[in-house]
């Protein structure tokens, strides 16, 4: 059963290349979105030995602000809202 209700969340994958050129976004917004430092977003975009992958839950961050963006619209008022109060912003 807990399976069941894992595995979508956990196959829900979007990369921050693909993200960004999808959101017109900066790395500073991909950081805050997925809690890392700035410093760790730019190795995701950086070529050669400078590279680092970004780790699964950051994929799973990025999938879900990318599927809230897209349903924006259609998430009830009542569900922004507290989401909204959970982050301390209005």
């Amino acid at each position: 059963m807990r399976d069941r209700l894992t595995s979508p969340y956990q196959a829900a994958k979007m990369t921050p290349k693909n993200f960004y050129a999808k959101w017109d976004v900066n790395h500073e917004a991909i950081a805050r979105i997925c809690s890392r430092s700035l410093s760790t977003v730019r190795r995701w975009f950086s070529k050669g030995r400078n590279y680092r992958s970004p780790m699964p839950s950051d994929l799973r961050h990025l999938a879900l602000m990318d599927f809230l963006l897209e349903h924006f619209e259609e998430i009830p008022e009542e569900c922004l809202n507290i989401l909204c109060s959970l982050t301390g912003h209005k």
